[in-house]
């Protein structure tokens, strides 16, 4: 019988795990259409869900439709004993809606590597806590993050929880999962390549740099970071894609760079280069993305690695 599952997404890389989850489950016989909730207040997830609208319903395959963005999860929606798709287990609007309505099933599509996080958190029955949350995180909240690993592992116990994953079957947090009773199904981002903007933006022979959230977290030095741009400028043409939480003082530093053209984050990485029929040259600090792209960019002879291949320095 068909029916609607809603998903509720709060980043792109969220948004691109639920159509990959859309195919995967219509491949399996599932004839639900499911509908997708971007959260709105990212300008790079509206313009994802924007540019994709179209495209994803005209696709047979995944029968997604992408909705207007709203700034709260629809509690219509996602009412109980209905099913759901959610891309961000730690976040507070999931967890407080978690705590009013039980799902009947509940999947949850990646939003990178913190997917092992949560299976560590799981498997311990840790409170669904960030790992950059704030040390004095209100008792209220600290006691909503437990609750919801409580109501996840009972889920998982009866059967009711899946996930939805880019990472590979032999991964430590795939049988940390397993364990507590999910199921986990593997993507290979078959869709996005499908949807992929084929790298058209950047540069040829120009080496791409992914930017990283590190500068606006506080975690690396922005000059140091500047002058590691600039030292990889100087044996070759840089590209530089920004990450969607750089500050644009930052991003406009970086363009002022000798031999460095910052390329328009307005879709994820994932996407702006999937369907690339041409090798590309990626170099990525530890991120999801060195991840990923991997995954993307299969079969086309590109390299994704924290360190450049060795060039003859310009003189």
């Amino acid at each position: 019988m068909s029916n609607e599952i809603s998903a509720w997404v709060e980043s792109p890389l969220q948004l691109l795990g639920a159509l990959e989850h859309a195919a995967l489950s219509r491949a399996a016989g599932n004839d639900a259409a499911i509908t997708i909730v971007p959260r709105g207040g990212d300008a790079q997830l509206e313009h994802t869900a924007s540019h994709l609208a179209d495209r994803a319903l005209a696709l047979p395959a995944v029968r997604a439709r992408i909705a207007l963005d709203v700034r709260m999860i629809p509690a219509a929606r996602f009412a109980a004993d209905t099913a759901w798709v959610i891309g961000d287990a730690f976040s507070g609007q999931v967890q407080a809606r978690l705590d009013r309505a039980e799902p009947s099933t509940i999947t949850i599509v990646d939003d990178g590597a913190i997917t092992r996080l949560l299976a560590r958190q799981l498997v311990h029955d840790a409170p669904l806590v960030r790992p950059r949350a704030p040390r004095l995180l209100g008792a209220l909240r600290r006691e909503l993050a437990s609750r919801t690993t409580r109501r996840l592992r009972a889920l998982a116990n009866d059967g009711r929880l899946s996930v939805t994953t880019y990472l590979p079957d032999d991964d430590e947090a795939v049988a940390q999962l397993r364990q507590i009773g999910a199921t986990v199904i593997t993507h290979h981002f078959d869709v996005t390549r499908l949807l992929g903007e084929r790298a058209v933006s950047v540069p040829r022979g120009a080496r791409i740099v992914l930017g990283t959230a590190h500068v606006a977290d506080g975690l690396t030095d922005a000059g140091a970071e500047l002058q590691r741009i600039a030292t990889l400028a100087r044996s070759g043409a840089v590209a530089y894609l920004p990450h969607r939480r750089e500050p644009a003082w930052f991003v406009t530093a970086v363009g002022r760079l000798p031999e460095t053209t910052v390329v328009t984050a307005s879709l994820p990485i994932e996407l702006a280069l999937a369907g690339s029929e041409r090798a590309l040259e990626i170099i990525t600090a530890a991120s999801t993305a060195a991840e990923t792209l991997p995954i993307v960019l299969r079969g086309t002879g590109s390299t994704v690695s924290p360190e450049p291949r060795v060039r003859e320095v310009a003189s």
